[in-house]
Parts: structure tokens; C-alpha cells; sequence
């Protein structure tokens, strides 16, 4: 099974290799970029990610609640742990 986690795109690192910077959580990842439309690719927008990959587009809204969804199930995970 994969788990594709939403990122915002914060940085352009190589226009022409489809190469940027994402936030995640809180931190930066590079993520390629090469399977998005090129007219699409900016800073500022939300993106799923897949093994470093940028597959979908996302809206922000969708991405919050996909976000707040990954979050409560790290916190259920983490209030069952011994």
C-alpha cells in the first residue's frame, strides 16, 4: 500500500529537470516534479507525494483535510503506544 501525504510546492530548484522543494509537516523534501502539466508548477501550490514524486495536484482545502486526517491517526497511533 502507498501513502501519497500533501505538500506545498516552496521552491523551483531546476525548471527544466522538474526539480523543487516541498513543505511537509513542517519540514522541506526535494520532489520531483516532471509528472505535473509544466503550466501548473509554482510556488504555492499543493501537491500530493509519492516516493519524492508530486502525482496530483491539490486544492488547499483538500489538503488540509487530508493533512488533519494523516495527523489524528499519528495521534491515535501514538496514545496507544505502551
Amino acid at each position: 500500500m502507498c501513502l501519497g501525504i500533501p505538500g506545498r510546492i516552496v521552491e523551483i530548484l531546476d525548471a527544466e529537470k522538474h526539480f523543487g522543494r516541498a513543505e511537509i509537516l513542517g519540514s522541506t523534501r526535494p520532489v520531483q516534479l516532471g509528472m505535473l502539466e509544466p503550466e501548473v508548477i509554482q510556488i504555492g501550490i499543493w501537491v500530493l507525494i509519492n516516493a519524492g514524486w508530486a502525482v496530483q495536484l491539490l486544492e488547499a482545502d483538500e489538503a488540509s483535510e487530508i493533512l488533519h486526517f494523516i495527523t489524528t491517526l499519528e495521534q491515535h497511533y501514538e496514545e496507544e503506544q505502551p
